[in-house]
């Protein structure tokens, strides 16, 4: 065996020394000299405040975009390298191990299943989802459709994303340069759907191939665990948080917005915050990911917004009829149709500068995508697979004086999903649930498998953005959004209702304990302060309507034999569900609630509670020898060296949300990052205050903006956003 292992590696090694020479020519397109001229064509500052945050001005929109390009890869050129993979498909990384050269030698020959060869390649689960749907392909096709000035200003934002890399050549791949246009439009295509849970029908889709009595499209290890797991690492947010309060329910006379969106801590959506100014408009503060030109939660002088995200069902799945005489034809209306077959390339890196690229047939429907496996085929339709004029909306929503404008950018529907949360100085403040949402025939049924032979139920008209659910300037005077039912979000009697909408929107009904305790907390204060507001927002309580202490009390009613879980029974009938650092009991409280939520937001059954329970017990008595363990002794903020206790908790107001460990120990991963405050007093002059989670240099550690907002952060203070 080892003999075979020895002639596949010189195999393999004299198949790279082939391709040295491809390679090295892909590299001299990276032109350091040409990069840094072209610096020149652009006319733009960079100031960084006490915090490292950038202010970039520039004389027009396109300069601006270039210092902010180069700012945001001064600080995070790690994950702009991955996003900017992430669109092109080539974020897979071989290792070499004696199993792995089999893989790729059956890769090359065309030996054995391809999706199992390639389930031994890391990051391939990326760049197979990016090709199934042919993102690059689409944004390519419909680049010709967006305004000339937005191509200008993503061309500036990447130039300035190459002037970095020219300046810094020994710290780049230098494979990756140049950055274009291109990458910055497929990778925003690619990113929107998911977002609104588009993970969730590649699930289905993958589990719908999957047979024991078949052979599987997909490698187990990849479709069952690998493809959707690595979406959700990478993309998947835990939640948001968004208030505005109008004069009428100030007690100042004010206009606030809470800004509080939740992502991952770290990675390719982790929050990154800016301030962007041109004299052609543009002047917009507030929160943005790695790679994306644009501030998706912020502020300017006039209006500022927050966004959560939200779940409408805006993709469906059909299944079709394979012709048994060509396996490449579907029926669609009585008639054989030709599936269309994209010949798409993966490159797999192998070491250093080599690189092999294989084939992939991938296959596609006038429904879209499509998985196939000889007879057993589904095909995919989403909403956002055909925009590529997100760019236009952002950057007119960036530009908005006013509440009109703002809406205009909406009405485009080339931001297929989010609940945002709006106020401006002249005291408007507004919901909208936005979706852009398919018009479907009423007589089927859309939360189930479609046929995939009926040509009227491939839908191509939207619902315009006048019918979806919004509420501008309700009578109570407070709006807020956390990932609810868009039928949650005032007063009682302001909400809207559900049954004048129809039911093909496919609204989510899930209510949060961060919508029960948002409404317990500000419906009853008919005087809101700043104050206030500010408490409200770090509020780490659990509502006792909450689903959480419903799973609660089922184990308060249980009849427990065995000492031990008695006195356990007890003490968690103690908790007043709170999760500050001085509490006692919610160590073990949380141990039981998080599963319950982790199950709920991934639309899994519920877990067993008398069983979380009593591992809940065991754990602590094996971890810590007892069940009063101080808070602050187990929940963490980690950044390099520094772990700081930080009050919260899942699915608080106050969201800290932290993986189980062997140890007890709970270190944060995702949840409170980046908030903004934002406030208009009674003669329109506005203030602003912000925090991050750990500082403005997102991957620099040796930087003093690395960690230098923690303290601020677990403490629940906020800075100067220096706007003015």
């Amino acid at each position: 065996m080892k003999k075979i292992y020895s002639i596949i590696f010189i195999l393999l090694t004299i198949f790279t020394i082939f391709l040295f020479y491809k390679t090295s020519e892909a590299n001299k397109n990276f032109d350091s000299e040409s990069f840094i001229k072209t610096s020149n064509d652009y006319s733009y500052n960079i100031n960084r405040d006490k915090y490292g945050v950038p202010h970039i001005t520039g004389i027009k929109d396109k300069d601006a975009a270039f210092g902010f390009g180069f700012a945001q890869t001064e600080d995070d050129y790690e994950n702009i390298e991955f996003v900017i993979k992430m669109a092109r498909g080539e974020l897979s990384d071989f290792n070499v191990s004696p199993d792995s050269l089999i893989s790729l030698f059956n890769l090359i020959s065309g030996s054995g299943d391809i999706m199992e060869n390639i389930s031994a390649i890391d990051g391939v689960e990326l760049d197979f989802l990016i090709k199934f749907l042919n993102t690059e392909d689409t944004a390519l096709k419909l680049k010709k459709t967006v305004d000339p000035k937005i191509l200008m200003y993503l061309k500036g934002y990447a130039d300035g994303i190459n002037y970095w890399a020219a300046l810094n050549s020994n710290k780049i791949d230098k494979s990756l340069f140049p950055v274009t246009e291109d990458d910055l439009l497929t990778g925003m295509i690619f990113r929107m759907p998911l977002f609104y849970g588009l993970d969730y029908h590649i699930d289905q889709l993958v589990k719908l191939m999957s047979d024991e009595n078949e052979q599987l499209v997909l490698h187990n290890e990849l479709s069952n665990n690998k493809l959707v797991a690595a979406i959700k690492s990478h993309f998947k947010p835990s939640g948001s948080n968004a208030f505005a309060i109008s004069k009428k329910r100030s007690a100042d006379n004010d206009t606030m917005l809470v800004i509080n969106s939740h992502q991952p801590l770290t990675g390719p959506v982790a929050w990154y915050e800016a301030h962007i100014k041109s004299e052609e408009g543009l002047n917009i503060m507030g929160g943005t990911f790695p790679g994306s030109p644009f501030i998706h939660v912020g502020f300017n002088e006039y209006l500022g917004w927050g966004a959560t995200v939200n779940q409408p069902d805006l993709a469906d799945i059909y299944e079709l009829t394979i012709n048994p005489e060509n396996e490449n034809q579907y029926l669609l209306d009585g008639e054989w149709k030709n599936l269309k077959v994209v010949k798409q390339e993966f490159k797999v890196k192998i070491f250093g500068p080599f690189n092999i690229t294989y084939p992939l047939d991938m296959y596609f429907s006038d429904h879209g995508p499509v998985m196939k496996d000889g007879q057993k085929a589904y095909a995919l339709r989403y909403v956002g697979m055909n925009d590529a004029n997100q760019a236009s909306a952002w950057l007119k929503m960036n530009k908005a004086t006013n509440f009109n404008e703002w809406q205009d950018s909406l009405k485009m529907q080339q931001i297929a999903s989010l609940n945002l949360v709006y106020a401006d100085k002249e005291d408007n403040i507004f919901f909208v649930h936005n979706m852009k949402s398919p018009v479907r025939d009423f007589n089927y049924d859309w939360k189930s498998i479609l046929p995939g032979d009926k040509s009227n139920l491939i839908w191509n008209e939207f619902y315009p953005y006048e019918e979806i659910p919004k509420i501008l300037n309700p009578d109570s005077g407070y709006i807020y959004s956390t990932n609810q039912s868009p039928f949650f979000v005032t007063d009682l009697n302001d909400n809207l209702k559900e049954e004048n909408f129809p039911v093909t929107m496919g609204f989510q009904s899930r209510i949060t304990n961060r919508a029960h305790r948002a409404y317990e907390l500000l419906d009853v204060d008919k005087k809101i302060s700043w104050k206030n507001l500010d408490r409200y927002k770090h509020d780490n309580k659990f509502s006792y309507n909450s689903r959480q202490y419903k799973f609660l009390q089922k184990i308060f009613s249980y009849n427990f034999i065995e000492d031990r879980l008695i006195a356990a029974q007890k003490f968690l009938k103690n908790w007043n569900l709170g999760t500050d650092n001085e509490n006692m009991h919610a160590a073990f409280g949380v141990c039981i609630v998080a599963p319950e939520w982790l199950a709920e937001i991934k639309k899994e059954s519920q877990p067993d509670p008398i069983k979380i329970f009593k591992d809940c017990v065991d754990e602590f008595e094996k971890n810590f020898n007892k069940l009063d363990v101080k808070w602050s002794e187990i929940s963490f903020l980690e950044r390099g060296k520094r772990m700081l206790p930080v009050q919260g908790g899942p699915d608080v107001l106050r969201a800290i949300y932290s993986p189980r460990s062997e140890d007890g120990i709970l270190k944060a991963v995702a949840g409170d990052g980046l908030y903004i405050y934002v406030n208009w007093d009674n003669l329109g002059q506005q203030s602003s205050t912000s925090v991050h989670q750990f500082g403005a240099s997102t991957s620099v550690k040796e930087s003093p903006h690395y960690d230098d907002q923690m303290e601020l952060f677990v403490n629940e203070k906020l800075k100067e956003t220096f706007f003015n």
